[in-house]
C-alpha cells in the first residue's frame, strides 16, 4: 500500500512535510488546532509525511480550530472537483456495433482529514494544476473542465506515469451501424470513487459510454465497484456527489464522436 495515504499522528509544535506529484504540504499542531501550508512547484516527488526542519512563510499558514485530541491526520485521495478532458493517443475509430477500452490516468487531489476514526476535512489540493478547457458548442451545451496532460490509452501496459494518478476504465460502445471516429472524452469524475490495490494503484470506477443516434445524447454509465482489473481493491474516498439516479450521467454526444459517411 502506498504509505502517503496511511494514517499519521502529528507531535503538537512540531513541523512534518509531504509530497504528492508537484504538492508540497506543510503541517503542524498547536493547542487549538492545526496549521496547514500548500505550493506547487515544477518537480514531482512523492514522499509520505515525515518531520521536518524546514517551514514556509508564515504568511502561507492557514489555520483551523479542532479539537485538541485530534492528533491524528489522514491524507486522502480525491478526484478532482470538475470534469476532466482526455483525448486517445491517435485517431480511433470504432466499427458498428462494437466497443473500445481506454485507460485514463487522472491526477488526484489531497485531503486533508483530522479527528479519527470519525475525520473532519480541513481543506484539499490539486497534487497536479492542471488547466481550465471548454467542453462542447462554444455557444450552446457544454462545460469547463481540466484538460490532462496524458492520453487515452488503449493498454494497460502503456500506462507509464500511474503515481499520483486514479487509472479510470472506460468502455465506449458504438451501438449505430455508423463507424464512429474517438475524438474526446469528458468524464464526469465528481461522480466516481477512488479504490486503491495492494500494489498501491489507485483506481476509479469502471465507465461505459453508449452512443446510440445523433438526435440523442450518449449515456455515461457508473460501475458501483473498481474494475475487474482492481477487484481486490479497497476504497478509499466515495464520490463529491451521488451520480444520478441509476447511476447514469449524460454527456454532449456530438462532442465525443464524429461520423465517418
Amino acid at each position: 500500500m502506498n504509505s502517503l495515504w496511511a494514517r499519521h499522528t502529528c507531535v503538537e509544535g512540531k513541523t512534518y512535510l509531504c509530497a504528492a506529484a508537484q504538492l508540497r504540504v506543510w503541517f503542524k499542531r498547536n493547542s487549538q488546532g492545526w496549521l496547514v501550508a500548500a505550493r506547487h512547484v515544477a518537480d514531482s516527488l512523492f514522499e509520505e509525511l515525515h518531520e521536518t526542519v524546514t517551514e514556509p512563510d508564515p504568511s502561507e499558514w492557514q489555520r483551523f480550530v479542532t479539537p485538541s485530541e485530534t492528533s491524528d491526520i489522514q491524507l486522502v485521495p480525491v478526484l478532482p472537483d470538475r470534469p476532466v478532458l482526455s483525448r486517445p493517443e491517435a485517431r480511433i475509430e470504432i466499427a458498428p456495433h462494437h466497443s473500445g477500452r481506454f485507460y485514463v490516468t487522472i491526477p488526484v487531489w489531497l485531503r486533508v482529514q483530522v479527528g479519527l476514526p470519525a475525520p473532519v476535512t480541513l481543506c484539499e489540493f490539486p497534487t497536479q494544476v492542471l488547466s481550465k478547457t471548454w467542453f462542447g458548442h462554444p455557444a450552446e451545451e457544454g462545460e469547463i473542465g481540466y484538460a490532462l496532460t496524458t492520453r487515452a490509452r488503449q493498454e494497460m501496459a502503456e500506462l507509464t506515469d500511474v503515481e499520483g494518478r486514479a487509472i479510470c476504465l472506460v468502455l465506449l460502445e458504438n451501438k449505430t451501424h455508423e463507424t464512429l471516429a474517438f475524438a474526446q472524452l469528458l468524464l464526469s469524475v465528481r461522480h466516481m470513487s477512488v479504490y486503491q490495490t495492494s500494489d498501491g494503484k489507485l483506481w476509479t470506477n469502471e465507465c461505459r459510454l453508449g452512443y446510440t443516434s445523433h438526435s440523442l445524447p450518449a449515456s455515461l454509465t457508473f460501475g458501483r465497484s473498481a474494475p475487474e482489473p482492481a477487484k481486490e481493491s479497497s476504497l478509499v474516498s466515495g464520490p463529491r456527489e451521488a451520480p444520478a439516479s441509476g447511476l447514469t450521467a449524460r454527456v454532449i454526444a456530438s462532442a465525443i464522436f464524429k461520423s465517418q459517411l
